[in-house]
């Protein structure tokens, strides 16, 4: 896995930048996401891993007891200055989460393809969530010929990504670690059924449930 000095402000700019069409691509899916916990869990706490610059925690405001964590000291600090009543640290999933408590919700947007050991980190994810509760993950995968030439015209572009799996076989993987997979698609998520059928995009989200 990338050292967190890797994950500093010109990163951000690239990958999570607060306009232009990404920015608004990004906000579509996260707005997306925030319906769909919202369907299942009405509050609580919330701790999302590789918050970032805190963009996804920010539209859970006001819904859960906002927790986030990551490997980078520039995006904690950027995090902490957009919600200062979010409780933050500086620490890497795989290493352990540093809050002493389980969760009612867990995300992880964009942060499975960066690790070396992702079924050990659905596992750490496991640990920290009561039964019942949710694990929300975002990631690009590879599941057919088209994903994989959008993949390399596009994800190839950040070379910190190392696990590069289909949806399927994701979704395998954090079952194995005592999860139940109950619902799944693909971007573009307006539309989302359509998409769950014809697996066009690379960007896959999942939600799973603790057994």
């Amino acid at each position: 896995m990338p050292e967190g000095h890797e994950y500093a402000e010109d990163y951000y700019d690239f990958s999570r930048p607060e306009s232009g069409i990404k920015s608004k691509v990004d906000t579509i899916r996260d707005s997306f996401i925030r319906r769909q916990v919202l369907k299942r869990v009405s509050g609580g706490a919330l701790l999302d891993v590789g918050c970032g610059i805190g963009m996804f925690l920010e539209t859970m405001a006001g819904e859960f007891d906002l927790y986030g964590v990551d490997i980078s000291d520039y995006a904690i600090k950027v995090c902490a200055q957009r919600l200062p009543d979010a409780k933050l640290a500086v620490g890497s999933l795989i290493e352990g989460l540093p809050f002493d408590r389980t969760f009612d919700v867990i995300s992880a947007i964009n942060v499975m393809e960066h690790l070396e050991d992702p079924l050990g980190a659905a596992s750490v994810v496991r640990s920290r969530l009561r039964p019942g509760g949710l694990f929300v993950t975002h990631l690009p995968t590879i599941g057919n010929k088209v994903q994989a030439r959008l993949y390399k015209s596009s994800y190839d572009q950040d070379p910190t990504h190392i696990y590069r799996p289909s949806g399927p076989a994701y979704q395998r993987l954090v079952s194995s670690a005592g999860f139940k997979c109950t619902f799944q698609t693909y971007a573009p998520f307006v539309g989302a059924p359509l998409w769950r059928v014809l697996k066009a995009h690379p960007a896959h989200l999942a939600i799973f449930e603790a057994l």
